[in-house]
């Protein structure tokens, strides 16, 4: 998503602050002077003194002990503050209009609700035929791609319930359930290539989106048939599909481990 930067000259000070919080940010743990001077290219001297004036207002904790830095509360308060302000959903349409626009397929916004994965938005595509998907429904976990996602990435404990319902409704073999949430965990995103009478479409790929605790909070799907939709992780379609999920993700401040 797009934010316009005013073209005024800013305060050069606070701009190289940005950079020494998003150096910390960045780092796998705590981190010495010595170290973040070489990571943001500053005299050890010159650093300190943004350090200092960092944990003196809460941005950054020190520790005495091992003489390192790390974010402090009152950074983490004002993170926490600027992700309640955001309307999650509203957030993600600038997204899911992306994802349209580049595949011009129809895309369907999911989340969990207790009974299982429901859609909350859909967008048709340009083409004269779409695949029809009413907001609301509630697709099966275990058969479609979104609720595969969620059955991949949910604890075990928010889905078992579910699961094995649907195990035992649709004869489904549990130790092939576990090997696909395996593989799904593994890909980062999920598909369906086989048509149900009560789900639209007979192919559709899916991708989850997780907040800044590392929650899935979402999958976005792409709806289509075998003909014209990949689910092969190398085509085109799960390609923009995971790269735009992992977008929205980052700017949901989630930190992925690669």
């Amino acid at each position: 998503m797009n934010t316009r930067v005013p073209l005024s000259q800013g305060i050069q000070t606070i701009e190289r602050g940005g950079l020494i919080l998003d150096a910390i940010k960045n780092s796998e743990s705590s981190v010495t002077l010595t170290a973040l001077s070489k990571e943001v290219n500053m005299s050890k001297n010159n650093l300190k003194k943004y350090l200092v004036s960092f944990v003196k207002i809460g941005f950054l904790s020190f520790d005495e002990e091992g003489k390192t830095y790390k974010l402090g509360s009152k950074l983490i308060d004002l993170g926490l503050n600027a992700l309640k302000e955001l309307n999650l959903y509203s957030f993600i349409d600038t997204y899911i209009t992306k994802i349209k626009d580049q595949l011009n397929k129809p895309i369907a916004l999911a989340i969990w609700a207790d009974t299982g994965p429901i859609i909350s938005k859909y967008q048709k595509s340009n083409n004269p035929i779409n695949i029809n998907i009413e907001i609301g429904y509630s697709p099966p976990m275990l058969l479609s791609s979104v609720g595969k996602c969620f059955a991949a990435f949910l604890p075990p404990s928010s889905t078992k319930e579910v699961k094995d319902k649907e195990i035992e409704k649709y004869n489904l073999d549990k130790n092939q359930v576990e090997y696909e949430m395996s593989a799904i965990e593994k890909s980062g995103y999920s598909y369906r290539n086989q048509e149900y009478d009560y789900i639209p479409g007979n192919c559709s790929i899916s991708a989850p989106i997780f907040n800044n605790v590392g929650e899935i909070v979402a999958a976005v799907c792409v709806l289509g048939f075998m003909e014209d939709l990949g689910t092969d992780s190398e085509s085109n379609d799960v390609q923009v599909l995971k790269e735009v999920t992992k977008e929205i993700s980052f700017n949901l401040a989630y930190k992925t481990n690669e």
